[in-house]
């Protein structure tokens, strides 16, 4: 039998329901052109929704668990997003397509419909932006959410039954052969023509020859990019160049990140691509101006311990990554403009062996091996802020 209080309480829970806009549309200002998008991109699918006049709320919250955004199966749907998350990822170079994943991944829930889906493309990527819950074998939900990618995603995100992109195969689709090798480090010997960097023991790191390779040992306590800068206008980032060198890295724990980079001339706002990995088997690629890396992908090729061959090459628009001369991904570079950095990045107090850097560009009757005269390299550090994991949806 209902106590008076508990009748009283469910009545004024049906008053308070039945008096309840269902059509109710409040979106916040900061979510509103990623609703709008959200409706043209249905439409350009032949999907209608009027959410004006059928009703919609998207605010800010300040949620727990490590939430970025949350969807409430209320009249009308009710999608809060966490603010905290929200301002970190407005000072990033990728805010934009952040923002926009987040929005259409809670609406890809309330309005759609659309459960979790944590299925993998051969060649790793996430099949879909709904993506998310629990997690499989510990990996972070960052999507590579950008151009080519993106509109897939969208895609996929109003049709389930959309064929897989071709770049999701691990077959290699690009002919990437045709290179010349323009300059070699050996690492033979304390000679500048041999070392590129300054050797010594500076304030941030100490730099020596070791058993015929580069030794590093930072001294910083973040992550950081030891670059050098090529004087020489054929090698440019802009231009097709393959870059590659052999790596080993011993530090305070296997999931320290370490890898190969370049980037624009050093200055204070300048960005650097990056490929990294661990010694968990786990490989990385960004932009040192986004919010954490793009994706995170297993990959069996490389090794836990010991030197590891990374390779990458640009044709195009596009970035091929090679993992001890096996192809392992492709995505599209993010810098813009030119830039002559090319480098390695170093986890904070670890200590990093490289051997056999290789920068190459495509050949012609101008190109020799050692063309750039590598007593001339300048070179510069750049510290690197912590790559962050997407939160949870």
């Amino acid at each position: 039998m209902f106590s008076k209080v508990t009748l009283l309480s469910l009545l004024m829970g049906l008053f308070l329901n039945a008096c309840k806009d269902v059509n109710e549309y409040r979106i916040d200002p900061a979510f509103d052109v990623y609703v709008q998008r959200f409706e043209e991109e249905a439409a350009k699918r032949n999907q209608a929704f009027h959410f004006e006049t059928d009703g919609l709320i998207v605010e800010f919250a300040n949620l727990k668990d490590d939430q970025a955004g949350l969807c409430h199966f209320e009249h009308p749907i009710r999608i809060e997003v966490d603010r905290t998350y929200w301002q970190k990822i407005s000072n990033t170079a990728g805010a934009d397509a952040m923002k926009e994943n987040l929005i259409f991944h809670e609406m890809g829930h309330g309005i759609l419909g659309r459960k979790h889906l944590n299925d993998v493309f051969e060649n790793g990527d996430w099949k879909s932006m709904m993506c998310g819950g629990t997690k499989v074998n510990n990996r972070p939900w960052n999507i590579n959410y950008r151009r080519q990618r993106r509109i897939y995603y969208i895609d996929e995100l109003f049709n389930q039954s959309i064929s897989a992109p071709p770049y999701t195969t691990t077959q290699l689709l690009q002919d990437t052969t045709g290179f010349v090798n323009v300059m070699t480090l050996s690492f033979d010997s304390n000679k500048k023509t041999d070392t590129g960097w300054n050797l010594g023991d500076f304030s941030t790191h100490t730099m020596l020859i070791d058993n015929k390779r580069l030794k590093c040992v930072s001294k910083y306590t973040t992550s950081s990019a030891l670059l050098l800068t090529v004087q020489n206008q054929a090698v440019d980032f802009r231009n097709d160049f393959s870059f590659e060198f052999n790596i080993e890295c011993q530090s305070n724990s296997a999931s320290d990140k370490y890898g190969l980079t370049f980037g624009i001339n050093n200055t204070t706002n300048d960005t650097i691509e990056y490929f990294k990995i661990d010694r968990q088997q786990n490989m990385f690629m960004g932009n040192s101006g986004w919010y954490g890396f793009y994706t995170q992908l297993r990959r069996n090729e490389l090794k836990p311990s010991g030197n590891n061959k990374l390779k990458i090459i640009r044709v195009g628009a596009s970035l091929y990554y090679f993992i001890n001369n096996v192809y392992a991904y492709q995505t599209e570079i993010e810098l813009q403009g030119s830039g002559t950095n090319f480098g390695f990045i170093i986890p904070a107090r670890a200590t990093i062996w490289l051997d056999a850097m290789k920068i190459g560009l495509k050949g012609n009757a101008k190109l020799s091996p050692q063309t750039i005269d590598v007593r001339n390299l300048k070179f510069s550090i750049k510290a690197l802020e912590n790559s962050d994991q997407l939160r949870a949806n």
